[in-house]
């Protein structure tokens, strides 16, 4: 892994998370694995690829690592930007422990907070991609024992809520 790389994202990663900073030399270590090996890792149970299909990387909080996919090109911010993602997550955990994934409210927030990290540094490096918009349209279940909503927004897709977990459901 590129060292020079990875402290250049971290420090970017600081800047836009907003995270209190750490050492390079204390950053999870870093692993290319094949999209094979990224299902049997993050989707085991899973006969279909559908959980895991647009799975890039992941911080893996159990073994200290972050996996990323062998086919990305890390020498273009499009696709080294993931592993920025996954780095504020790792600044997320050593400031908040497992507290960051608690429920669906404390995910629902790492995960926007790390999509934003990772949109800021898009637009610094001039590229015009956007990650993490379907978390506009996700919401988490409602309490036990009360209704769940459901609304339209102004171009069609529906909210959706079921327990336990985040939702999208996509319009017409």
């Amino acid at each position: 892994m590129d060292t020079a790389l990875i402290t250049f994202l971290l420090e970017l990663a600081i800047k836009f998370s907003g995270l209190p900073s750490m050492a390079v030399e204390q950053l999870p270590s870093f692993e290319r694995v094949s999209r094979a090996e990224m299902h049997h890792t993050v989707c085991p149970e899973s006969q279909a690829d559908h959980g895991c299909a647009g799975i890039m990387a992941v911080f893996d909080t159990e073994r200290n690592r972050i996996l990323y996919l062998d086919t990305l090109d890390l020498e273009k911010p499009a696709d080294n930007s993931f592993l920025l993602h996954e780095i504020v997550h790792a600044l997320q955990y050593r400031q908040h422990g497992t507290a960051i994934y608690a429920d669906c409210a404390a995910l629902l927030a790492t995960e926007q907070q790390a999509y934003a990290a990772q949109n800021a540094y898009l637009r610094r490096e001039g590229v015009f991609m956007r990650v993490g918009e379907v978390l506009r349209y996700t919401t988490c279940a409602p309490p036990a024992g009360t209704v769940a909503a459901h609304a339209n927004d102004t171009r069609g897709s529906a909210r959706v809520s079921v327990a336990g977990s985040l939702t999208q459901a996509a319009g017409p």
